[in-house]
C-alpha cells in the first residue's frame, strides 16, 4: 500500500514492539482477549521470528502471531487457550523444534482497519511456516465470534451456517475456511472469557505444503 503516499511494509517483530502491539490488540479484540504488554514481551523473548508486523507509516499497526508446539503436546490435555499458550505467555507451550506451527492471533490497529491486511498477514504465516525444517502442520484456534447470536444451535451447524451469498454467517470462521483452511474439530470452554464465541474455539488447518 502506497496510496496517499503512506507506505505499508512487513517484517519480523521485535522486543522494543511489545507496546505497540499491546496497543494493536486493545484496538482489535475484546478487552479480556486483547494480548498485554507483558505477554507479548514473553512471546517476543522466545520466538521473534513468528510474530510478523506490518509498519504502516513507520510504526506497527497491524500483526499475525505464531508459536511452535509439538502433536504430543497438542494431543496431551484439554484444547483450552490457557493451557496452549500457558496463558498467552508461550513460556511452557513453544517449542522450537515443534513439528505444528500454530496460528494464534490476527489482529489490525484502526488505520489498516478494512484493507485486508489480516489476510495478508496470515499468508505470510504460512508462507514461513512452510519455509521451515520440521514443520509438519499449520493449526490455528479461531474464534467463532458471533455465536453468541445463535445459541440455540449447535455448534456443528453454526460453523457451517451460510448467509445469502454461500458465504458462512461467521466473519472469522470464513476467514480461514474460506481460504483454504479445513475444519478439524471443535472445542467447548476454550476461552470462558470469549463470550461472544460462547466461549468456543474452533480448530482448523492450512495445508502445509
Amino acid at each position: 500500500m502506497s496510496a496517499n503516499n503512506h507506505v505499508l511494509s512487513f517484517r519480523f517483530a521485535e522486543p522494543a514492539d511489545a507496546a505497540a502491539l499491546a496497543r494493536i490488540e486493545a484496538e482489535s479484540w475484546p478487552a479480556p482477549l486483547a494480548t498485554t504488554e507483558e505477554q507479548w514481551q514473553a512471546r517476543l523473548e522466545l520466538f521473534p521470528q513468528g510474530q510478523i508486523v506490518a509498519v504502516f507509516d513507520g510504526q506497527p499497526a497491524a500483526v499475525a502471531c505464531a508459536q511452535r508446539i509439538t502433536a504430543a503436546f497438542l494431543a496431551a490435555g484439554p484444547v483450552t487457550y490457557d493451557r496452549i499458550t500457558d496463558g498467552g505467555t508461550f513460556r511452557r507451550s513453544h517449542d522450537p523444534h515443534g513439528e505444528i506451527y500454530q496460528l494464534v492471533a490476527v489482529g489490525a490497529g484502526s488505520a489498516l482497519r478494512g484493507f485486508g491486511i489480516g489476510r495478508r498477514l496470515i499468508d505470510r504465516q504460512i508462507e514461513l511456516a512452510r519455509s521451515l525444517p520440521g514443520v509438519k502442520r499449520i493449526v490455528g484456534i479461531t474464534r467463532p465470534a458471533r455465536y453468541f447470536r445463535h445459541p440455540e444451535m449447535s455448534i456443528a451447524a453454526y460453523v457451517d451456517l451460510r448467509n445469502k451469498t454461500g458465504r458462512r454467517f461467521d466473519p472469522v470462521l470464513e476467514f480461514h475456511l474460506g481460504s483454504g483452511a479445513s475444519l478439524v474439530s471443535t472445542h467447548q470452554d476454550f476461552r470462558p472469557a470469549d463470550t461472544e464465541s460462547l466461549g468456543y474455539g474452533v480448530l482448523i488447518e492450512y495445508p502445509a505444503g
